[in-house]
């Protein structure tokens, strides 16, 4: 789905977020925190990231009539993701059902945003014979459907996994449930669960604006991956991910595919008052250091067409962050943009 109106940049995303006793980010198998057994850090799948994009949107942004192009083909219901194929005859119900891959898959970008966003993947299984549709000669080379036809769109917004800039704790708490497990029992039931103290989160991504030309993403759908980021993060509302509270999101727009790597090996946390890593339970245990990022962006100087920034001004590490981003993008004047907290 070329188009002269996609996303023109090749951008690298800096989001930091902490977390307040809750658990970021469960195993399948216990709803452990995930943890890297070497560093001790906490690790956050960033699958859990894009979910917590495609809920804001569809919960604050998305009409339901879906004439806003901004429905969200990744859906879970109670709990339960559905199928994708599923999930598209949802779509196309009050659409009709395309002929050709090509078809389906402008149809998808055209109503998902976060098709546009992050891809997808949907196999389609419509078989022509079926529908008494004899295949015509050439007509798989034109792109008709077929068993086993599907659509598959890599997303042009990647993100790494994210980790805990820190070494964390994960602390184990047992107790009673509020039933009992049958009518005779005498006991209610007992529980099991984990809990992370404290961490400050650092995710990385990428936007490619090749990629953009075939998912069809937009400069408009770029802002709102910014604000429902943002906004996200501070919205979950579920007892395991309440407590979550977005600090700094950064986004540096190139030209010329320029890039300057995983910028969050940059980004230096010390503790402080003879506190070690893992004693670490709120911003006043640490001294969070940017300079080294700002300093490693600057070596693209000449093809940095774009700084974006919002933070959260109530942060002491940020006291002076407006005045950084000045001092190393000061010559971008207008195209620095600074926000604070949920200002828009």
């Amino acid at each position: 789905m070329a188009t002269t109106s996609t996303y023109p940049y090749r951008s690298e995303i800096v989001f930091l977020y902490d977390i307040f006793r809750c658990n970021p980010n469960g195993d399948p198998f216990e709803n452990r925190p995930r943890q890297d057994s070497v560093t001790g850090k906490i690790e956050v799948t960033d699958v859990r990231l894009k979910r917590t994009i495609r809920d804001y949107i569809l919960n604050y942004k998305h009409d339901e009539k879906n004439e806003d192009g901004l429905d969200v083909f990744v859906r879970v219901v109670g709990e339960k993701a559905l199928t994708a194929e599923r999930r598209y005859e949802e779509i196309f119900k009050s659409l009709p059902v395309p002929d050709k891959i090509e078809e389906a898959k402008n149809a998808l970008v055209k109503q998902c945003v976060d098709v546009r966003m992050f891809g997808g993947l949907v196999p389609i299984t419509k078989k022509a014979k079926a529908e008494g549709k004899e295949k015509k000669k050439g007509e798989e080379a034109s792109g008709g459907m077929e068993e086993g036809a599907g659509v598959q769109l890599t997303g042009a917004v990647q993100f790494n996994p994210g980790q805990s800039l820190h070494a964390a704790e994960i602390i184990e708490v047992s107790g009673t449930g509020g039933f009992a497990s049958s009518e005779k029992a005498k006991q209610k039931t007992f529980r099991r669960e984990f809990y992370v103290p404290y961490a400050l989160i650092g995710f990385y991504g990428v936007i490619n604006e090749a990629v953009a030309k075939e998912t069809g993403l937009t400069e408009q759908d770029v802002n709102l991956l910014m604000e429902a980021m943002w906004n996200g993060t501070l919205f979950l509302h579920s007892r395991s991910k309440a407590f979550h509270h977005p600090r700094l999101l950064l986004r540096f727009d190139y030209k010329d595919q320029r890039q300057s790597g995983y910028l969050l090996e940059s980004v230096k946390l010390s503790p402080v008052n003879r506190k070690e890593e893992k004693e670490i339970r709120s911003p006043k245990d640490y001294n969070l250091d940017i300079a080294p990022l700002f300093e490693r962006v600057r070596k693209q100087d000449g093809f940095i067409e774009r700084v974006f920034c919002r933070y959260d001004d109530g942060l002491p590490h940020f006291s002076n962050l407006e005045t950084a981003l000045k001092t190393h993008f000061g010559p971008l004047n207008e195209k620095l943009i600074v926000k604070k907290g949920q200002e828009q």
